[in-house]
């Protein structure tokens, strides 16, 4: 099975403060653990960007771009 994941899911799991970080971290775990081959676009990469490196007073992450980078690498790129 492949899936692709969304840039929501992707923003929830990059950020372990995110109250949904544990379901979606489970649902990337379980999928993982049953053999699916999870995708992500470059559209995802892109938006995942936009929103990690807005602050957090306009609803971002407020990462800088050197964390941001780091994030990409460390959480989706492994896959």
């Amino acid at each position: 099975m492949r899936a692709g994941l969304d840039t929501n899911v992707l923003l929830r799991l990059a950020n372990p403060l995110d109250p949904d970080h544990p379901l979606v971290q489970g649902y990337v775990d379980r999928c993982l653990d049953s053999g699916a081959e999870l995708r992500i676009l470059p559209q995802n990469l892109y938006d995942f960007w936009v929103v990690a490196t807005r602050p957090v007073a306009n609803n971002g992450l407020g990462l800088s771009t050197d964390e941001c980078d780091q994030d990409l690498k460390r959480c989706f790129l492994v896959w």
